[in-house]
């Protein structure tokens, strides 16, 4: 159990964010829909802290219940709740409790997991190494939409090697941020980004990271913590027939690094 002065220090280092980017404009705290207009009387305390295996249950439903019900592309392509992320989900919580390097937020006065960051440590992977061996191989999951989606992600990747680009064999992967709909308007977001690179950076010693953004929200709030566009993909380019309600805000999907 941590010491009160231990959690204030880890706080510290690794919630706060930087003073210059303290300012007063609005942004989300969740990747896939806007702050909400609730104004809080008094913000809730919230401390962060390292995910592990006590937090699974809890992450598990509200990745569920928030971001596959708010991503651009699953309402799109009308996931069929919570069946068909069931897969994709246990796997990314799975391997997120393994490489120890996502965080979550928790409220302190009902000591519930109202926001988290999954992410994971990518290598690169020899030429030689087989899609058997790689867990996001798409054939590997029973959801069709899932695959779809899975595809359009690996094609913003198809014209840029990372690996090359930030100079390293290890990256930071954030795969999914996921907020509480009564906590929106915290800058959770923002806050949780924050702490993922600052702790990569300082404790994993990682050079670099990079997600891939699927709205505009997620992509204004990597953007604000340094992330460059390195590609993007119009949906409706990609896939006019399918994606076509796809055409308003969040239209198109950006690959976003960043170099720690």
């Amino acid at each position: 159990m941590h010491s009160s002065l231990f959690q204030k220090q880890f706080n510290d280092r690794y919630f706060s964010l930087p003073t210059d980017d303290l300012d007063s404009s609005s942004t989300s705290s969740c990747p896939s829909t806007p702050p909400m207009s609730t104004t809080w009387m008094k913000p809730p305390e919230i401390d962060l802290c390292l995910m592990n295996h006590k937090h699974q249950k809890e992450v598990y439903d509200l990745v569920i219940d928030t971001f596959f019900r708010d991503e651009p592309l699953n309402k799109c392509l009308a996931f069929e709740i919570p069946h068909e992320p069931k897969q994709f989900t246990e796997l990314i919580v799975s391997l997120a409790i393994q490489d120890q390097c996502s965080f979550v937020a928790i409220d302190v006065q009902t000591e519930k997991v109202i926001g988290v960051i999954l992410n994971i440590i990518k290598h690169r992977l020899p030429y030689s190494t087989s899609d058997e061996n790689d867990h996001f191989s798409i054939e590997k999951f029973h959801s069709e939409k899932l695959r779809y989606i899975l595809t359009v992600l690996k094609n913003v990747h198809q014209n840029i090697d990372l690996y090359d680009q930030l100079k390293t064999d290890r990256l930071l992967h954030i795969v999914i941020i996921a907020i509480d709909a009564h906590y929106r308007g915290l800058r959770l977001t923002e806050k949780l980004i924050h702490a993922s690179i600052e702790y990569a950076k300082n404790e994993l010693h990682l050079s670099g990271t990079f997600s891939e953004a699927t709205s505009l929200y997620s992509s204004k709030a990597f953007r604000k913590q340094g992330f460059q566009i390195y590609d993007e993909i119009i949906y409706t380019k990609y896939d006019q027939k399918r994606l076509a309600s796809l055409a308003g805000e969040h239209d198109r999907c950006q690959l976003l690094a960043k170099t720690l």
